[in-house]
């Protein structure tokens, strides 16, 4: 309405002027007409003034109902001034010689009808004061045209007025349309909007981790996928860093389950930075990490990142107002030298990590096609161990120990044996591993214990009824089942004295009392001889030893090696041996393999020897055949055992 006033107050002016000349043309300039028109020229500056002071205050956004009515009131004064006309020029003759004033009012009236915008409000005020005037001037003038004319002004007035209301009605009407179809398309939009921020969290959710912020293992491994793709196609290298945090458990335990999130936050962080943007960084496990770097020199560049990793993350991290270094080993893996696809890139990186975590912590490997090899073989004794124990295919063979004055036969030590019909001789600690991997170290130990209690049932009749067996126990066993309940079973079951079987601990289980102490008091309340093997690799407690009554100490075979000519070794073999006689214990040396070591070991007062120079170690069923051979070999060793 506002911005078409100023166009409809032209065409009023337009027609002001041409009434004017039209009248000053018949009947000459008087001062009434003069005073009209500057009347009509005031109320018509005024109005424009109202116009442009409402448009530039934003007024019919504000308060639109008194903006009507201020254009509905400046209208109808307007509408008053063209209505004065008659009443000013007195002589007006509007029936006839006037007549084309008459037909201008009128026109005023259809034209305020047809260019109403929005509201007939400001027409009507506009065209009432004209119809009355022009009404009244006819019925004043009397006579049958004046009668008819009125009558014809008063219908023209009624179809105008309703003409006015429909049409007002219809600009509403198209106008709520047009207010509802923005209101519908706002509401799209602003839903499109929504549903689009949604997509982009539900994006994020979906492909990001939400702990560290870094890219999740499903993202990582499509797009890994399709980076192998394309690195094909192009000829290109990629290369796959897996990290894995050393002992991230401990750090959980140690400083709760929020710190850990948070360890693992700062972790991601300075992965991300080490990388930098070319390279695609994810955490793919609770404490592992990956990174996947493109292009022909990706190998050369991963070799150098992984350093730095290595080295760079060492600085410490302070978790609320305790600190703690980390320790990260990582395995990488190139395409297409080791893989072809994403799932044996991944493998490949998996086992050169599994060898830097083997190797000791905080290293880095490359994948290389032994270590495939390996743990394939680790994988199948993983896979028939099971039954190899429930077959009695893993079996204890038993060494020797003789008593190095006598020479007599006085125990031996059971050692874990078996031979794969494929892999051939798989060693004690492929074994014990294994069996700790697969949770078979109870059955594991109950197999070698139960073949060590047969031994010690047949010992008396081969003329050795004081001889001893010795069996090892793994600190790991110890937490994992009850050690000396397993036995007492044993030795219910065969019918033995306890003292003939001797539990051979390391030094290891000796270092954490809190994790072995009460199973090893037990064993010791019990009868069982106990013995700590390996002696002199760790750091036994003393006063532990002394507390626990220890039988034996087993001197490490690496301390027996050239011991005539070593005199290092010779002063650490005195030194042990001085400590086992202050403490009234046992020695019992190790690898054992020349005369020369024997003799050495047998002038420094050590009480018992084991290794390869009195026997190898040899299955149950060929014990009666060895001893028949070695008593004829050295008859004064059977005459001490007699």
């Amino acid at each position: 309405m506002l911005k078409n006033s100023k166009s409809i107050m032209l065409l009023n002016g337009a027609c002001a002027v041409a009434g004017t000349s039209l009248l000053a043309t018949k009947h000459g300039i008087s001062d009434e007409l003069i005073w009209w028109l500057l009347s009509f020229l005031a109320i018509t500056a005024a109005r424009l003034a109202l116009v442009r002071k409402l448009r530039r205050e934003s007024f019919a956004s504000i308060r639109p109902r008194t903006t009507i009515r201020l254009m509905a009131l400046s209208a109808f004064f307007q509408g008053l001034v063209w209505a004065s006309l008659p009443v000013f020029i007195r002589s007006l003759d509007l029936v006839s010689s006037d007549s084309a004033i008459t037909l201008l009012l009128t026109g005023l009236i259809c034209g305020a009808a047809i260019r109403q915008n929005g509201s007939s409000l400001v027409s009507f005020s506009f065209s009432t004061p004209i119809t009355i005037s022009l009404a009244w001037t006819f019925v004043a003038h009397g006579g049958y045209i004046g009668l008819i004319t009125t009558i014809e002004l008063t219908l023209l007035m009624a179809i105008v007025g309703h003409r006015m209301v429909d049409s007002e009605r219809r600009f509403l009407r198209i106008e709520l349309n047009k207010l509802e179809n923005e209101a519908v398309n706002r509401s799209l939009t602003l839903a499109n909007e929504d549903i689009r921020q949604k997509n982009l969290r539900l994006e994020t959710l979906a492909n990001g981790d939400p702990v560290t912020g870094l890219f999740n293992r499903i993202y990582f491994n499509g797009k890994m996928a399709g980076e192998i793709i394309t690195a094909g196609v192009n000829k290109q290298g990629l290369a796959l860093i897996l990290i894995d945090i050393d002992r991230f458990k401990l750090i959980n335990d140690a400083f709760g389950h929020r710190s850990g999130d948070q360890f693992l936050t700062i972790i991601g962080q300075r992965l991300r930075q080490a990388a930098g943007n070319s390279a695609i960084v994810s955490r793919i496990s609770a404490d592992e990490f990956a990174i996947l770097m493109r292009g022909d020199d990706a190998a050369a560049r991963s070799e150098a990142l992984t350093t730095r990793i290595l080295q760079d993350c060492r600085e410490p991290i302070f978790l609320g107002s305790k600190s703690t270094i980390p320790s990260l080993s990582s395995g990488l893996a190139y395409f297409p030298d080791h893989a072809n696809d994403a799932d044996s890139l991944f493998t490949a990186a998996s086992m050169a990590l599994m060898e830097a975590k083997q190797a000791g912590r905080r290293q880095w490997r490359i994948f290389n096609p032994r270590i495939r090899d390996r743990i394939d073989r680790q994988r199948r004794i993983e896979q028939d161990l099971e039954n190899a124990i429930r077959t009695g295919k893993v079996e204890a063979w038993f060494q020797p120990q003789l008593d190095l004055t006598t020479g007599a036969v006085v125990g031996f030590e059971a050692l874990a044996r078996w031979f794969h019909p494929e892999l051939g001789a798989v060693s004690p600690p492929e074994i014990f591993g294994a069996a700790h991997a697969i949770q078979l170290s109870e059955q594991l130990t109950a197999r070698i214990a139960e073949d060590a209690c047969r031994l010690l049932q047949k010992l008396p009749d081969l003329g050795l009824p004081e001889a001893t067996v010795a069996i090892n126990i793994s600190p790991r066993d110890f937490t994992l089942f009850a050690v000396s309940d397993m036995l007492d079973r044993l030795i219910e079951t065969y019918d033995l004295p306890p003292h003939r079987l001797e539990v051979e601990i390391t030094e290891e289980a000796m270092l954490d009392p809190e994790v072995a102490g009460e199973e090893m008091h037990k064993l010791e309340r019990a009868g069982y001889k106990l013995a700590v093997d390996d002696f002199g690799m760790g750091h036994t407690s003393l006063t532990y030893l002394i507390d626990l009554k220890i039988d034996r100490l087993k001197i490490d075979r690496s301390f027996v090696a050239d011991v005539a000519n070593n005199r290092t070794n010779h002063a650490l073999i005195a030194a042990m041996v001085s400590l086992g006689t202050a403490l009234n214990m046992e020695i019992l040396v190790e690898g054992v393999e020349t005369r020369e070591e024997l003799e050495t070991l047998r002038r420094m007062g050590c009480d018992i020897g084991q290794g390869y120079f009195f026997s190898r170690p040899i299955p149950a069923d060929m014990i009666a055949n060895w001893l028949t051979q070695f008593r004829n070999k050295n008859p004064q060793a059977s005459r001490a055992v007699a």
